[in-house]
C-alpha cells in the first residue's frame, strides 16, 4: 500500500488545540444566536440550538484527530455509521445551519480561521437580511380569524362594517354549520390596517350579536390549511 495513503495524525500543541476549538465554538455560538433570532414556525427546539453550538468544535476536534491519516478517516466514518440518528429535521433551513456549523468546524480544525470567520459572518448577514425582508414568502395575510355565530342573531352587514374599519384585507376560508345550521363556524385570512388594534378588534367582534369563541392566530409562520 502506498505510504501516502496512510500517514500519521497531525500533532498539535495545547495552544493550537484551544485556539481551533475556541474559534469553532465562538462562531458556532453566534450562528446559534442568529438561528434563534430568525427562526419562524412552531418547530423550534432548544436542544437543536444547543447542538448547533457544539457541532462546530466537535467537528474541529475530529478534524485535528484525523489529520492526514486515511486510516483514521475511515475509522471515523465507521464510528459515525454506527450511530442511529432518530431526530428528523423538519425544516430545510435547519439543515443549512447544521452545514454552516460543520463548515465552521472544518475550517477551524484545519487552522483556516479567516475562512471560518468570513463564512460565518457572511452567512449570518444573509440570514438576517432574508429574515428582515421576508424573502420567499407569498403571504398576503397576517392572521387567521375564527369565530362562531348564531344564525338567528348574526348580522353579516355589521361584520362587514367592522372588517372595513379594522382590516386591510380579508378572505373567507370556510364556513362550517353546526347544530343543524343553528350555529356557523367562520374562518378568515385577515390583514390588519393597524396591527396594534388586534385586541380592540377582537373585543368589538365579540360584542357583535350572536358572535362567540373569537380566536386570532398569527399566520406569519408556515401554516398548512
Amino acid at each position: 500500500m502506498p505510504t501516502n495513503l496512510v500517514s500519521t495524525a497531525a500533532s498539535y500543541d495545547l495552544q493550537t488545540v484551544l485556539l481551533n476549538i475556541g474559534c469553532a465554538f465562538a462562531l458556532s455560538f453566534l450562528v446559534a444566536l442568529v438561528y434563534r433570532a430568525t427562526h419562524r414556525g412552531l418547530s423550534y427546539s432548544q436542544s437543536f440550538t444547543i447542538s448547533l453550538t457544539m457541532i462546530g468544535f466537535l467537528i474541529a476536534s475530529i478534524v485535528m484527530v484525523i489529520g492526514n491519516s486515511l486510516a483514521l478517516a475511515f475509522a471515523g466514518v465507521g464510528a459515525v455509521s454506527l450511530i442511529r440518528f432518530r431526530t428528523a429535521i423538519k425544516d430545510v433551513r435547519d439543515v443549512v445551519f447544521v452545514l454552516l456549523a460543520v463548515s465552521i468546524g472544518f475550517a477551524s480544525g484545519t487552522g483556516n480561521y479567516l475562512i471560518a470567520a468570513v463564512t460565518a459572518v457572511f452567512s449570518m448577514l444573509v440570514a438576517f437580511a432574508l429574515f428582515k425582508i421576508n424573502f420567499g414568502s407569498i403571504r398576503k395575510y397576517d392572521y387567521v380569524l375564527s369565530f362562531s355565530a348564531e344564525s338567528a342573531s348574526f348580522h353579516g352587514d355589521k361584520l362587514r362594517a367592522l372588517f372595513a374599519e379594522f382590516l386591510k384585507f380579508d378572505n373567507l376560508l370556510n364556513v362550517v354549520a353546526r347544530d343543524n345550521g343553528r350555529a356557523l363556524d367562520h374562518s378568515y385570512n385577515i390583514k390588519f390596517i393597524n396591527p396594534d388594534e388586534i385586541e380592540k378588534f377582537a373585543k368589538r367582534l365579540s360584542e357583535l350579536p350572536g358572535v362567540s369563541d373569537v380566536d386570532i392566530i398569527s399566520a406569519k409562520n408556515d401554516i398548512e390549511y
